[in-house]
C-alpha cells in the first residue's frame, strides 16, 4: 500500500496517509477539521536495461553509429 499527501485547501496544512488505492473514507484536517484534498505529486521512475538511452534502437545498433558512418558517406561523396 502507498501514502498518499493531503493538502488542506481551508488552511494550507499537507499530510501523508498510508491506505489502499480502493479506501474511499475521507481525511479530514488535524488543524482545521475540514476534508482534504489528495494531492497529485511526481513519480521517480528508473528506467533500467538497454532501450532506454537515446542512442539504443530496437535491433541493438545505436543512432550515434549510424551518424558518424552517414556523416562519413557524405564526405566522401563530396570529396569524389
Amino acid at each position: 500500500m502507498p501514502f498518499y499527501r493531503y493538502v488542506c485547501d481551508n488552511c494550507g496544512s499537507e499530510k501523508s496517509v498510508f491506505h489502499s488505492i480502493h479506501d474511499t473514507k475521507e481525511v479530514r484536517c488535524e488543524v482545521c477539521g475540514k476534508q482534504m484534498k489528495k494531492a497529485i505529486s511526481r513519480v521517480g521512475v528508473v528506467f533500467k536495461g538497454s532501450g532506454f538511452y537515446c542512442t539504443d534502437t530496437k535491433n541493438g545498433s545505436s543512432t550515434k553509429d549510424n551518424f558518424k558512418n552517414k556523416t562519413r558517406e557524405k564526405k566522401n561523396e563530396s570529396a569524389a
